[in-house]
């Protein structure tokens, strides 16, 4: 018994290798998992609509299909580069839309999930950003406009947003202790797993409840890790490495 959790692939054809592995992941061990979540972070362009062609886009969602199809419960939630994701994204993978914050058992620990980056308030500028893209009305005038537009102002985000990233102290872009004590407490919560940080391992913080274990998941630009759970233990391992344990090949 497994359920298998994921953030940051950033998966791209520039960077064939995690292709791969997202693609040995799907067609083996995420088949015998009972479930999966991917917080989010799919792709390293941003989504752009449900009409995104966008290599590798065509058969990265083909390939999470047939893995929802072969019968593991599947689910996403959005990260900061598909904030765009709605119900035809549901419709194309057969992969269930999370809310932004959701709490689920994970064989008898209430969990939060999230994709971290409403966690980083310190990081001002791109709050302003995201409240912008989550007005009904931004959305859907972006939405109404051609798909190479939109395309062009997407994928013009990524070189603007690594800049920003630059000249930003780390403890800016990283989470804020005060917010991540609040979301937990008030979803009654002793822990938290979350991406977007892109520094993974696991961190005790005191709550209203005791002591609290925060989960950071691992980007895929270096090893990606994978969170493991089952009945006896959570383990963060690379996914290189839990692709050699399961034999996919």
């Amino acid at each position: 018994m497994e359920i298998l959790f994921l953030s940051d692939l950033h998966l791209s054809p520039e960077r064939p290798d995690k292709l791969r592995m997202f693609q040995r992941l799907l067609q083996g061990p995420a088949r015998r998992a009972n479930a999966v979540f991917l917080l989010g972070d799919l792709f390293e362009q941003f989504w752009v609509g449900n009409d995104d062609r966008t290599p590798p886009a065509a058969e990265v969602l083909a390939e999470m299909k047939a893995c929802a199809a072969a019968g593991p419960a599947c689910h996403i939630l959005r990260g900061n580069r598909d904030l765009l994701l709605d119900a035809g994204f549901e419709s194309a993978t057969g992969w269930r839309l999370l809310p932004d914050r959701i709490v689920i058992e994970i064989f008898g620990r209430r969990t939060l999930l999230m994709h971290g980056d409403l966690l980083c308030t310190r990081d001002r500028g791109y709050q302003v950003y995201r409240r912008c893209m989550e007005s009904p009305r931004v959305r859907g005038l972006y939405l109404s406009l051609p798909y190479l537009l939109r395309t062009l102002l997407s994928h013009g985000l990524r070189p603007l947003m690594r800049s920003s990233l630059t000249r930003k102290l780390p403890e800016i872009i990283d989470v804020d202790p005060v917010t991540t004590r609040r979301e937990m407490d008030s979803a009654g919560v002793s822990d938290l797993i979350h991406g977007h940080t892109h520094r993974p391992g696991t961190h005790k913080l005191e709550l209203a409840r005791g002591t609290g274990s925060r989960t950071v998941l691992g980007d895929w630009y270096r090893a990606g890790e994978i969170l493991v759970c089952t009945p006896e233990k959570w383990r963060l391992v690379a996914i290189a490495a839990y692709l050699g344990e399961t034999g996919a090949t």
